[in-house]
């Protein structure tokens, strides 16, 4: 399979104003690196001067999915560990010299920046995407080799309501995303996936907030579709979040 269309194939789900000084980011912004980095590595990302993000995935009692992210004090990633339990995939990256840089799974892996750390590509052992970014540093467009195969849309409050697939100019996969409440639970939300390769899915996702709007725990539901409908898919996600 392509690597066009594994990214056509493949939604993620989750969700900015960036500011260089000590005084970093106001509570009700997302850092935009860290809320590219939720979107291309399905965890969920928190507003505010982020010093450290762990999460892990439950599934059924197991832990499937672990990722840990720390950020300086400028809101750059200083390094980002994967560990896919589920799938057997790690990456590992490290900032150096205006990059993240590792491996995934032994095979080289590096995410480019900008000076303001704002991300402009990524490169997978010689497969290169390259993003073009909206004012406030969210990712809009996805390119692979001169063509583009995804754009994203946000509302006014930069939170990801839209996003698109594609594949020879023609939409392939669309999610539509919809939130509860999106000033006090920012990733309370319902997704609705139509695609051209399935019957689609519906995803929902509930969780419980500290007082920094942090998604302590977040219980999220995946049902495909179809007739009659399987059983849906249950997973809960601990994030634990320091911050400057």
């Amino acid at each position: 399979m392509s690597l066009e269309l594994k990214m056509i194939k493949t939604s993620t789900l989750f969700l900015c104003t960036f500011l260089f000084s000590s005084m970093a980011f106001a509570e009700n912004h997302y850092i935009p690196l860290l809320y590219n980095l939720s979107t291309m590595f399905d965890f969920n990302p928190v507003k505010g001067a982020v010093k450290s993000l762990d999460t892990d995935v439950e599934e059924n009692g197991k832990i499937t999915y672990k990722i840990s992210i720390r950020l300086n004090k400028n809101g750059c990633v200083d390094s980002l560990n994967l560990d896919n339990v589920s799938s057997g995939h790690e990456t590992i990256l490290k900032y150096t010299n205006g990059s993240l840089i590792g491996h995934r799974d032994g095979k080289s892996f590096s995410i480019q920046l900008d000076e303001k750390c704002h991300i402009l590509s990524k490169n997978e052992n010689g497969d290169e995407l390259r993003y073009t970014l909206y004012p406030n540093g969210l990712i809009k467009d996805t390119y692979f080799l001169g063509k583009k195969i995804s754009e994203h849309f946000y509302d006014e409050d930069d939170n990801l309501t839209r996003s698109e697939f594609y594949s020879s100019e023609s939409v392939m996969s669309k999610n539509e995303i919809s939130y509860v409440d999106k000033k006090r639970k920012p990733l309370d939300y319902k997704l609705i996936n139509s695609s051209v390769f399935s019957e689609g899915y519906t995803a929902t996702s509930s969780c419980n907030y500290n007082e920094m709007l942090v998604p302590e725990i977040c219980n999220a539901t995946v049902q495909n579709a179809g007739n009659p409908a399987p059983k849906p898919v249950s997973m809960t996600a601990h994030t634990k979040v320091e911050f400057y």
